[in-house]
C-alpha cells in the first residue's frame, strides 16, 4: 500500500469528522461532500476503509480515510 500522512482526527458521535490535525495545523470541518467504504486490494491484503470527502472552513477539500483493521485515520488526497 502507498504511504498517507497519519492525521490526528476528533470525531462526532456518528463518527464522521469534525477536525483534523495535519502538518501541525488544526483544520475545521465545514461540511461532509460525501462518504463510502471500499476494500481496495483485498487479494493483496489491504483491509476495509471508510472514505471521507470534506471541505474545510479554509475552503480546502480533502479526502480522508479511517482503516478499520488499524483504527488509524489518514489523508488520501488534497484538491487543488
Amino acid at each position: 500500500m502507498k504511504c498517507y500522512p497519519l492525521l490526528q482526527v476528533q470525531c462526532n458521535l456518528n463518527k464522521e469528522p469534525l477536525e483534523i490535525k495535519y502538518n501541525n495545523q488544526l483544520l475545521q470541518v465545514a461540511s461532509l461532500l460525501e462518504y463510502w467504504q471500499d476494500t481496495g486490494c483485498w487479494w493483496d491484503g489491504e483491509s476495509e476503509k471508510a472514505f471521507y470527502r470534506l471541505i474545510f472552513e479554509d475552503q480546502s477539500i480533502r479526502e480522508v480515510f479511517y482503516d478499520l483493521a488499524e483504527e488509524q485515520w489518514y489523508l488520501y488526497k488534497t484538491y487543488d
